[in-house]
């Protein structure tokens, strides 16, 4: 009797057993349905994110495009119209009709060495990051930051087209200027909830065009940012700048003071200009 009891709590003990393994394995089985399924949707809501917003900001870069080939094309038309000019003030009066139609925030006659003066008179030194002296003599076109005292970072864009004298001052070519507002109204992209952040950047990293969240301090240098506010390591930030020296267009997920954001990045048609987006991941 006892040895019946003995075989029937053993079988009972085998079933428990064999019910309590399935279980384990339906768990596992189901656990690895699960997860795959949770990297099969986070890569499609990734992949079509990234698609959408790298869609968005080519459209912005497009903008950009369009607004330096328009600035230097009134240049070039402005340089035609100077040579003619016969009186000083018939050359103020110009400008100023241009300026109030163009929305320009400064115009000057430019030196080589970046010394400039205003229609009325006034004179100073456009401090230029870029060595355009070389640039002016073989007549090319410059686009390049500024900064003037008491006032905020400039985009400038300049014509060596245009030559002479104005008020006594030998210019070699004249420039126009727009603080980074200005140029931000044009990238300004209202997707997103109004969330969306984007820069123009150098290969180095050096910040041409700031449209980051006002809660951001000024931004001088994208890899420097990184550097500083990312969780990525200094192999994938040097491997992510690399990318950025080669020109090449992409995409990632980076964090950023505790938040997902992502993060793509395109070659401009503008010198060696690259455009950066951002967007919260959520």
């Amino acid at each position: 009797m006892d040895e019946i009891k003995y075989r029937k709590k053993k079988q009972f003990m085998k079933t428990r057993l064999g019910a309590f393994a399935a279980a384990i394995v339906l768990i596992i089985g189901i656990s690895m349905v699960g997860i795959q399924y949770t990297r099969f949707v986070s890569k499609t809501v990734y992949q079509e994110s990234t698609s959408h917003l790298t869609e968005i900001f080519h459209q912005s870069n497009k903008a950009l495009n369009e607004l330096v080939n328009k600035n230097l094309t009134y240049l070039h038309m402005w340089s035609a119209y100077l040579q003619k000019a016969s009186t000083e003030n018939e050359i103020c009066d110009y400008i100023n009709k241009v300026q109030e139609e163009i929305g320009f925030s400064g115009f000057y006659f430019l030196s080589f060495d970046g010394n400039y003066k205003t229609i009325t008179g006034e004179t100073g030194y456009l401090g230029l990051q870029e060595n355009i002296e070389e640039e002016i003599r073989q007549g090319n076109d410059v686009i390049a930051n500024a900064s003037v005292p008491g006032k905020s970072q400039l985009l400038v864009f300049a014509t060596p087209k245009a030559h002479g004298t104005y008020q006594g001052f030998e210019y070699d070519a004249i420039a126009i200027a727009y603080e980074n507002s200005d140029i931000v109204d044009v990238l300004d992209i209202s997707a997103f909830d109004g969330n969306a952040q984007s820069f123009i950047i150098h290969p180095d990293g050096r910040v041409v065009i700031d449209h980051s969240s006002e809660s951001w301090e000024t931004a001088y240098n994208f890899i420097a940012v990184l550097r500083d506010h990312s969780g990525l390591s200094e192999d994938e930030i040097m491997t992510f700048s690399e990318e950025l020296k080669q020109g090449h267009t992409g995409a990632m997920l980076v964090n950023l003071e505790g938040r997902n954001y992502y993060l793509v990045y395109e070659k401009s048609k503008l010198q060696d200009w690259i455009f950066l987006g951002l967007v919260r991941a959520d």
